[in-house]
């Protein structure tokens, strides 16, 4: 029944769309290059015979730069590295008419296929040719999109957070984040978060954990983003996900720009979504003020471009703890509250772009971000006031890229960057003064374990990155290599945290009085299900280098069909391990030396109308460099001591002891790294058809299918000798730590960072796009999925945790934390003219703008898990009930609509419009839950004694939020 009701919904928009779709002008849409854009085609006489020779010539229409080429003997022609922008092409041959080709609209990463038929006559006669380059885009084998200018400008974001447009693009799914970081638990090609960040083609991808962004960015000088997801070329890697590319924005010889100040009236929101009834709304402000502007300091010769934004915005969480829980904890009801959450955030961007000659271009960036943001981290749901910490955030970025054309079929591409950010979480003045104390689905209270000694995370990644491209006859050769060096300067927390299974346990080890409900503790102060710890000076300084080397062709093999192949190879250099680490196994990393990835892909045009696009490729991930990480911070060093306890462990503290020191703790529980450490990579083959439903419409049907191989996986390597075993065959290990029970007695447990989990993904993509004709464009995605792996993700941004059975690792085979069966996306933009003969009604009709964001989509996958642990396993947070698989539950179903209404008030001087704008966030105000209580009590079997309530405890979404702003753009 919900899947029919899920269907339809998708189904009655997706038909609503073909209803009002319409006609277009000249946009090329086939992702080959990481930030330019490139041209290509075939000229032919009326004969349909080949025109050898012709002279083509493309003109930047905003800057005034210019590229010739001709075709070659069989009418071919490529005109790659393009910076992106609107072109003019002239085509011009000796015994034919000259033609001419304008508006041609040229985004990041795409191409445009211009086949021209030139008629016979004068050369001095031109005649102009609207049309010409296919909806159906012929040239492009991967799957993905670009957000182009007019979406950048006008789609509503009231998070200001630019990141969030990756789910609106084919095949990937996720909740858009609030604030300035990246989306939430997005699945890509069935795995987590592995997103490759780019700004302008160069990195920025936070390297310790999968999908992190490395800085963040303004939509006050993002120009287009383009994103792939599926079936890249071997330009592109270091990832097995999608790769998201943010452009900035340029100069041009019109001087151009934009102010505009959005703001949240007081009251006109909805509550957020989990205030508790008699709550008050705490007011979601929102403050942000942006001006960019731009122009040529020299016509057609220099260019500069300017942009700065600051953004104050509240994000409140409610906290979700019970008053009557409150009452029974002894928490004051002050800490229920809702904290002031309230960002304080700017960015600068400066840009210089410089036509050096008719060879070379050159362009300067630099970037600049700064974000103060009290209550950041461990706010609202079950931790009280006293459990936040506050964040500070700075980032400096720099970028070059040249282009040189070293003649009309043979170019480079050079593009340098180094981006530095520094970020640290530190107390709030409120916060406990510890230990963390823990009721297991009830409150987390008494400090935070991010920030009890501060947190820190440094990045810098100088990076360089080189491609050569030449063009012999039907070929387009492409060669390059790139080098990043990740600069890593980490400290991780110092704190202590006791977790309780239930309010009447933890009293019990509050009053050291009787009521402990765990078996077998006859001390009330040791009635806690597990104490972890870290102490000393955890932390790192390192640097590991990335490098890659690849080479491809595009193959126009014959006038309908195009072969794109190549090899691609990666290898990423670790730093060096410690020689006197105290486990042999971190005393040397293993670098996979063998990562050569083949790719190959085809577009096949059955005709005119109709496209049928074949890929297969292996693609390599990046190892996450927590892995080196850990094995210094926590690795068992006398400087630093990590360890997790249960009561029955020696050395096991009474609550509420809160040691500053590892060494009356007994034995530690460290991180290793396997010696036998395989870079994870993925097999994913697809197939898509794409056909033309009118000009400026297409439908694609796809299928994709993703094998992920030797997948970084977490379990306990220590553990021997089960003392017993649960019913479904799991063992149960003794909390006692010795020559019997430990394979290396001289260590609790090992975290091993372990290769050869495996993953799986098919999806069914169907995707109706309606490119930018008559003010309306619009594009809407349905992806029909199931993602399932033998191992929960590590180092995941939404998940890092251990398999329950160290012995067997399909005891984990289940759904993956990111399946989503089904997901629908959809973006459109209506811009309407009309002409009237009334004034009055013509001055009301014209001059609105109405765009949109729709998402409906299957709810988080959750695991059932037990109040108390089960396999004593000092690595394992959360154990299952007896027979309960992984991710077996999910919350409901993610209902959203997103909208922006635009009123031009008036325009001076034919170019200085000012606008109002009102923009909602889901203006249904669908209360949307990412995360419930699915705790269960068990008894000592694991068999569920009082289920799981599934009550809210969180969610990353929010509810109806509306803002007005004012817009002044020329």
């Amino acid at each position: 029944m919900v899947f029919r009701s899920f269907l339809r919904s998708a189904f009655l928009v997706i038909s609503a769309m073909t209803v009002v779709l319409q006609i277009a002008p000249i946009r090329a849409l086939a992702q080959t290059q990481a930030i330019n854009g490139s041209m290509r085609g075939r000229l032919t006489d009326p004969a349909g015979a080949a025109i050898p020779a012709a002279g083509v010539t493309v003109t930047n229409d905003a800057t005034g730069f210019t590229r010739d080429v001709q075709s070659n003997e069989d009418g071919y022609f490529v005109i790659p590295n393009l910076p992106i922008g609107t072109y003019t092409m002239t085509i011009k041959k000796d015994g034919f008419e000259t033609q001419r080709r304008p508006g041609i609209i040229l985004d990041a990463g795409t191409e445009a296929v211009i086949d021209g038929q030139l008629k016979v006559g004068a050369v001095s006669t031109t005649i102009d040719v609207t049309g010409g380059a296919p909806v159906i885009e012929p040239s492009r084998v991967s799957t993905g999109r670009t957000i182009d200018q007019v979406e950048i400008e006008n789609l509503p974001l009231t998070s200001r957070n630019p990141y969030n447009f990756m789910l609106f693009q084919p095949g990937i799914s996720g909740h858009p984040n609030p604030e300035l970081g990246i989306p939430r638990t997005v699945n890509t090609n069935g795995l987590d978060n592995r997103v490759q960040y780019q700004l302008d083609g160069m990195p920025d991808t936070e390297s310790d954990q999968y999908g992190l962004r490395l800085f963040a960015i303004s939509d006050s000088y993002v120009r287009e983003v383009q994103t792939v997801s599926n079936s890249f070329a071997p330009e592109f890697g270091r990832t097995t996900g999608d790769i998201y590319n943010a452009i900035t924005n340029s100069g041009t010889n019109t001087f151009h720009g934009e102010f505009y100040f959005i703001g949240r009236p007081p009251g006109w929101s909805a509550n957020p979504i989990l205030l508790q009834a008699g709550g008050v709304n705490p007011g979601i402000d929102l403050h942000d003020y942006s001006m960019n502007a731009g122009g040529a300091l020299k016509k057609n010769k220099v260019f500069i471009f300017g942009a700065y934004e600051h953004l104050l915005r509240g994000t409140p969480e409610p906290v979700t703890i019970t008053p009557a829980n409150a009452t029974l904890l002894g928490l004051p009801l002050s800490q229920l509250g809702t904290a002031g959450t309230v960002q304080h955030v700017q960015f600068l961007d400066l840009r210089v772009d410089w036509n050096i000659n008719s060879k070379n271009q050159i362009f300067f960036r630099y970037n600049y971000f700064r974000n103060e943001y009290p209550f950041n981290t461990n706010d609202g749901g079950l931790n009280a006031l006293d459990a936040a910490s506050d964040f500070h955030d700075r980032a400096h970025v720099g970028g070059i890229q040249l282009l040189t054309t070293f003649s009309a079929t043979a170019l480079n591409e050079l593009r340098l960057s180094e981006p530095y950010r520094n970020e640290h979480h530190v107390p709030d003045p409120i916060d406990g003064p510890g230990p963390v104390i823990s009721v297991t689905g009830v409150a987390l209270f008494n400090g935070t374990p991010l920030s009890a000694a501060g947190s820190r995370f440094a990045e810098k990644i100088p990076s360089l990155a080189d491609n050569f491209t030449k063009i012999v006859g039907a070929h387009t050769f492409k060669t390059g290599f790139s080098w990043q060096q990740n600069n890593d300067n980490q400290t991780s927390a110092v704190y202590n945290e006791y977790v309780f299974p239930n309010v009447a346990s933890y009293l019990a080890a509050k009053n050291d009085s009787t009521g402990c409900t765990i078996s077998g503790i006859a001390n009330p102060e040791l009635c806690y299900s597990s104490f972890s710890t870290t102490q000393g000076n955890p932390g790192a300084a390192y640097k590991s280098n990335f490098y890659d080397f690849f080479v491809q062709d595009s193959w126009q093999l014959r006038p309908n069909l195009l072969m794109i192949y190549g090899l691609r190879y990666d290898y990423y250099a670790s730093p060096s391990a410690l020689a006197n680490a105290p486990f042999v196994w971190n005393q040397h990393f293993r670098n996979p030396a063998g990562d050569f990835a083949p790719r190959l892909g085809f577009a096949y045009s059955l005709n005119s109308k109709t496209v049928l696009r074949v890929s297969s490729g292996k693609f390599y991930d990046v190892p996450s460099t927590n892995l080196w990480y850990e094995t210094y911070a926590n690795g068992g060093l006398a400087s630093a001591f990590q360890g997790t306890f249960t009561p029955t462990t020696t050395g096991a503290p009474l609550f509420p002891n809160n040691p500053t020191t590892g060494a009356s703790l007994g034995t530690p529980t460290i991180y290793a790294l396997t010696p036998n450490y395989r870079t994870p990579y993925a097999l994913t083959s697809s197939i898509q058809i794409t056909r033309e439903l009118s000009k400026n419409d297409a439908l694609t049907v796809g299928y994709v299918n993703t094998e992920a191989r030797q997948l970084t996986y977490m379990r306990d390597v220590n553990l021997i000798n089960p003392v017993s075993f649960l019913p479904d065959g799991r063992p149960v290990y003794s909390s006692a730590v010795n020559a019997n029970t430990r394979l290396f007695p001289d260590f609790n447990g090992i975290r091993l960072m372990d290769s050869g989990a495996n993953a799986n993904y098919n999806a069914l993509q169907v995707n109706l796009r309606h490119r930018f004709s008559t003010g309306f464009s619009a594009n809407a995605s349905y992806t029909w999925s199931h993602s399932l792996s033998d191992a929960p993700e590590l180092w995941g941004y939404d998940q890092s945790i251990a398999i329950e059975d160290p012995s067997n690792r399909n005891r984990d085979y289940g759904n993956s934390v990111i399946n989503r069966p089904q997901a629908f996306t959809m973006s459109a933009v209506f811009m309407p003219t009309y002409k009237l003969d009334n004034h009055f009604i013509n001055r009301l009709a014209n001059g609105n703008q109405l765009t949109m964001l729709v998402t409906i989509q299957n709810g988080d996958e959750e695991s059932v898990t037990t109040s108390t642990l089960l396999n004593n396993d000092p690595i394992v947070t959360a154990t299952r009930p007896n027979g309960v698989g992984r991710d077996t539950v999910s919350t409901g179903n993610v209902y959203q609509v997103d909208l922006r209404y635009t009123r031009t008030l008036f325009t001076l001087w034919e170019r200085l419009n000012t606008k109002f704008l009102f923009e909602g966030l889901n203006m249904f105000n669908t209360r949307n839950v990412t995360s419930t209580s699915t705790t269960a009590n068990v008894n000592a079997l694991g068999a569920i004694t009082t289920a799981p309530t599934f009550a809210p405890l969180s969610t990353v979404l929010e509810g109806r939020l509306l803002q007005i702003g004012i817009r002044t753009d020329w």
